[in-house]
């Protein structure tokens, strides 16, 4: 047996098209010999049938080499699709993980930054702005959701601030008790 597929293919395909043309020039030259030779008819006759049984052989034999591979081809391809499905099966479960990985971290940062801000307003520095995107976004959302919190209550000193302010008056300076 061939062991590559493509061979026995064409192998299969030289043997069909010799048989082919074997049997056409049969036919023809028993046309020729049954006005001639009866005899030889049948002896030809004979012959085609076997041709007919050996082109019938080789057809089945292209069919398997053609199919064999094929069928193998579509069996691999199922086995990938499965594997690619597992592997998204795989992929959505991290997924989930590293979501809860993420969330819970950001959890310990918002309570780290409610720790040290108070030591930050007391030393006076300002916080470092974030550097990569997701954080810019976190944020911002930060930001927007502290400002309507901020709109949401009512703030005093917003309407004193929209008002222009008299300076205030200068007070006498207060006496000093005596002994």
């Amino acid at each position: 047996m061939v062991d590559n597929p493509i061979d026995l293919l064409i192998k299969s395909q030289q043997i069909a098209v010799k048989l082919a043309t074997d049997t056409l020039r049969t036919v023809t030259n028993a046309g020729v010999t049954a006005v001639t030779q009866p005899d030889e008819l049948v002896r030809q006759v004979g012959d085609l049938a076997g041709a007919v049984a050996s082109m019938a052989g080789a057809i089945t034999g292209i069919a398997g080499a053609t199919a064999q591979p094929l069928q193998d081809f579509i069996v691999r391809q199922r086995e990938l699709a499965d594997t690619v499905a597992t592997l998204a099966d795989a992929q959505a479960d991290l997924a989930g993980v590293v979501a809860k990985l993420a969330e819970r971290h950001a959890e310990a940062v918002t309570a780290l930054e409610k720790v040290t801000a108070p030591i930050f307003t007391l030393v006076g520095t300002d916080p470092t702005p974030p550097k990569s995107r997701a954080a810019r976004v976190r944020q911002s959302e930060v930001a927007t959701a502290a400002s309507k919190t901020d709109l949401e209550k009512p703030a005093p000193s917003r309407a004193k601030k929209s008002t222009p302010a008299k300076p205030p008056a200068k007070k006498a300076p207060a006496k000093k008790p005596t002994k």
